[in-house]
Parts: structure tokens; C-alpha cells; sequence
């Protein structure tokens, strides 16, 4: 290859390469749902927003409203704009707090509306299987608190219908909510509408920075399989 053609070809290169890393590495990030509330509670609105960051979305509709089916390559993050309630939301702003990957998308895949609710109490919440026989729902309620954001609940919902099909086709249906206090300590269950049971142990609150699939309680999850198990045999 003569030094004109190694030239030719080198500067080709240099720009097809950057190009193609670029389009692999861009992402756009989106606000998905936001909702403005005290969480501070200084008697000046915040806004809290969920994020999401991925490709682009391209199904939005009616139903986006409500609720939304996390795609391939998606990710959801919590931003916190402290002081930022009456303003315009901008996911460009940086936010005071942030929050990657706010749902666990192994487990739950529908993303709701996040709510506001009472002491600057934010729910936000997650589904998997939305409108199926086997569903189940996932919320955890953050607070701020000395100058941090915590989990103060957490709270698993179920309805999971079974087919059995010895020792003849049947459908067995077990509900219920395992809901948790953090900041009490305390926790409780309900099966298919019976009286509330305290749940055994101690629960210590966890930092929102720290909260994953990994620190969310799993007793909840026991529960929900040994519902699910005993509408089975029963």
C-alpha cells in the first residue's frame, strides 16, 4: 500500500471508528413521571422525577400514563430536585439527589405513577406480570431526613393464580400484602383478606444510596411463597 492510500485509508477510519462507538455509548434520557411534594419539608415544593434512560422511548400513549413497560436496554433512575417545584421539569437540571436503576427490572418490569403522600412521603412503585393471573407489585416509600434520602416502607403485594391440574383441572388463587416499617421496626402480613399477623424480627431503616435487590428484605418474598404454596395444597 503506497503513503497516499495508508493516508486515504487512515482518515477513513478515523472517521467511520469514533462514529460507531458514539452511537453505541449515546443514550437519551427521558422524564418519564414526575410529582411535585415537601419532601424536605422547608414549606417550599420539591419535584421528584423518574428518568428513563435507554434508546428512546417510542410507545408512548394512554396508557404511558398510568404505567409503563420497561424495554430492552431501559433503565430507570429517581431524580430529586429539591426546591424545584414550581418549576418546569427538566431532566437536563442537576438534580440534588439521584438514584440509578430505582426498579429492579429482574424482577418487577411495569413502572407506575410515583405518589405523594402524607410528611413528604414518596411511593415509588413497580409490577410484574400487570393485568396477568400471576402478578405481583412492589413499593417502597422514601423520606428525607437529615439531609439524606431513606427507605421508610416497604411493601409486597400479590395475586397468583396456580393451575392444577391433578386430580383434576383447578385454579388455585392466594393473595395478599406484606408491608414494612422501617422506622418503626416493625412489620405485618395478610393472606387473602385475613387479620394482619406481625411479621418475626427487627428491621433496621436503609439508606436510599444503599437500597438494591441485595438489602430489600426477602421476608416478604418467603411469605409470598409459602401463600402461593399453601393455596396449592389446600
Amino acid at each position: 500500500m503506497n503513503m497516499t492510500l495508508a493516508f486515504a485509508f487512515g482518515v477513513a477510519a478515523c472517521a467511520v471508528l469514533p462514529a460507531a462507538a458514539l452511537a453505541e455509548t449515546v443514550v437519551k434520557r427521558e422524564a418519564l413521571y414526575d410529582v411535585a411534594l415537601d419532601m424536605d419539608r422547608d414549606g417550599k415544593m420539591d419535584r421528584a422525577m423518574l428518568v428513563l434512560v435507554g434508546p428512546g422511548r417510542t410507545d408512548f400513549d394512554e396508557l404511558t400514563k398510568e404505567r409503563y413497560g420497561v424495554g430492552e436496554g431501559e433503565r430507570v433512575d429517581l431524580h430529586v430536585y429539591l426546591g424545584a417545584g414550581d418549576v418546569t421539569p427538566d431532566v437536563s437540571q442537576k438534580p440534588s439527589f439521584t438514584k440509578q436503576n430505582i426498579v429492579d427490572l429482574e424482577r418487577t418490569n411495569w413502572v407506575l405513577q410515583p405518589e405523594a403522600r402524607g410528611q413528604g412521603s414518596l411511593v415509588i412503585s413497580a409490577a410484574y406480570g400487570w393485568g396477568a393471573r400471576k402478578s405481583m407489585g412492589d413499593s417502597i416509600t422514601i423520606i428525607y431526613r437529615d439531609g439524606s434520602l431513606q427507605v421508610a416502607g416497604y411493601t409486597l403485594d400479590w395475586e397468583w393464580a396456580t393451575e392444577v391440574n391433578e386430580p383434576e383441572f383447578d385454579v388455585k388463587t392466594s393473595d395478599g400484602i406484606c408491608d414494612i416499617n422501617f422506622l418503626s421496626g416493625r412489620g405485618d402480613v395478610s393472606f387473602n383478606g385475613d387479620a394482619k399477623k406481625p411479621l418475626k424480627g427487627k428491621f433496621k431503616a436503609v439508606s436510599l444510596a444503599d437500597w438494591s435487590a441485595k438489602t430489600r428484605p426477602m421476608i416478604c418474598d418467603s411469605m409470598m411463597s409459602l401463600a402461593i404454596d399453601r393455596s396449592v395444597k389446600n
